[in-house]
């Protein structure tokens, strides 16, 4: 690097390499930067502010499907992501910080999840007597299903063919279940 650069370097923690300023991950061994760039999901503007969802369900009131998957279509990219869907376990989506131990199982990172606004830990889903339910996570740009926009830390029921918007990006979702 010159020498003109060397102030504003950025160093790697674990093997000391100097990293151009705004690199997010050291060219020599691989680490996240933590000053490489934004780590905060920014708020966007106050656009799709619209009334809570009335798709609240009380978890315990649901019957029994034979859900077995899902496929999470992130609309701006095309891209499918299958993913298994099995009773008590969650899928957390969001964006990959591996300095702060968070591994989204759904990493929007690639996808431009951070211009979109989406959150690092951004929302969950989950199975409940074979039903799949969407979660906000308190995320800082909100999540919507079907353009209404969440209450944090409520469960709201998934259909298939739904549209789930994080910040600004949209996803399908599609529910794949067990042949009869």
């Amino acid at each position: 690097m010159s020498d003109e650069s060397k102030g504003t370097a950025i160093i790697c923690p674990a093997c000391g390499a100097e990293n151009l300023p705004g690199t997010l991950f050291c060219t020599e061994c691989g680490i996240y930067l933590p000053s490489g760039g934004p780590l905060r999901t920014e708020p966007l503007p106050d656009e799709q502010e619209g009334a809570t969802s009335r798709r609240w369900v009380q978890e315990s009131t649901l019957g029994v499907n034979q859900l077995v998957g899902i496929t999470i279509e992130v609309l701006e990219s095309g891209r499918r992501v299958p993913l298994a869907l099995e009773e008590g376990k969650e899928i957390f989506i969001g964006r990959l910080d591996a300095v702060h131990g968070i591994f989204p199982e759904l990493d929007l990172t690639n996808d431009g999840g951070l211009g979109h606004g989406v959150s690092r830990r951004h929302a969950r889903i989950h199975t409940k007597n074979g039903v799949c339910f969407l979660e906000d996570m308190d995320s800082t740009n909100g999540t919507y299903l079907e353009d209404e926009r969440l209450t944090p830390y409520l469960p709201y029921e998934l259909h298939d063919g739904d549209i789930i918007t994080l910040g600004t990006m949209r996803l399908r979702v599609r529910l794949h279940k067990r042949a009869a």
